[in-house]
């Protein structure tokens, strides 16, 4: 038991340190089902059974990546949304909002990112929207709720490659809103599904060109 003069003593409860509760940490795993060139798969999950600080922070750093305000900012971004889903889904703060507030403590899976490097041999833009159609094809088209961010590091001198960041969320998206959580998304299955959607989406492009 602790004393009373003790607890006095010091202006503190015994018991802070016990009933503080510590935070749960986001946790990352890379291409669990092999590494493939120019395409990096990573799933992020909650570790830990403490209040979580929610993903908006990690959304917006993609967002703007860097310092300068003009040279540290993504090069173009957007929300894409399952047909079936509501309009104002299709807004950044909206959809953060809703994803943070509704995931269930038990629910560990958060979300998945591709990073797709671009082609130097054409334009940023021509890449962008391969992926985007990708994105919507793969991703959305399946009810998932996709934030996808262009970095073009060459913009400020650098000579990393132009890239995109495919941002999918767990949680299917539909008429009545966010719904149940992909668990296949989130792991070396959906790394694997992933890949091969991507091959077989590039395979097309070919065929039109």
């Amino acid at each position: 038991m602790v004393s009373r003069s003790k607890t006095r003593r010091t202006g503190k409860s015994a018991f802070t340190a016990s009933v503080l509760p510590t935070s749960a940490g986001l946790k990352q795993f890379t291409n669990g089902a092999g590494g493939h060139p120019g395409f990096t798969f990573t799933r992020y999950w909650w570790e830990g059974d403490g209040p979580r600080a929610g993903i908006r922070s990690w959304v917006e750093k993609k967002l703007a990546p860097g310092d300068d305000p003009v040279f540290g900012r993504a090069a173009k971004w957007e929300v894409l949304i399952p047909d079936s889903a509501p309009a104002d889904y299709a807004d950044l703060d909206f959809l953060l909002e809703r994803f943070d507030a509704r995931l269930q403590p038990f629910e560990r899976h958060v979300f998945i990112q591709v990073k797709i490097t671009l082609d130097p041999g054409e334009s940023w833009v021509a890449g962008y929207e391969r992926v985007r159609a990708y994105a919507r094809s793969h991703f959305a088209g399946q009810g998932h709720p996709v934030v996808i961010v262009a970095h073009v590091p060459g913009t400020a001198g650098s000579a990393n490659a132009s890239h995109v960041h495919v941002v999918v969320l767990n949680r299917s998206l539909g008429i009545n809103g966010l719904g149940e959580v992909n668990h296949r998304l989130c792991s070396d299955k959906g790394n694997a599904d992933a890949w091969d959607s991507w091959q077989a989406h590039l395979s097309f492009c070919s065929l039109r060109r």
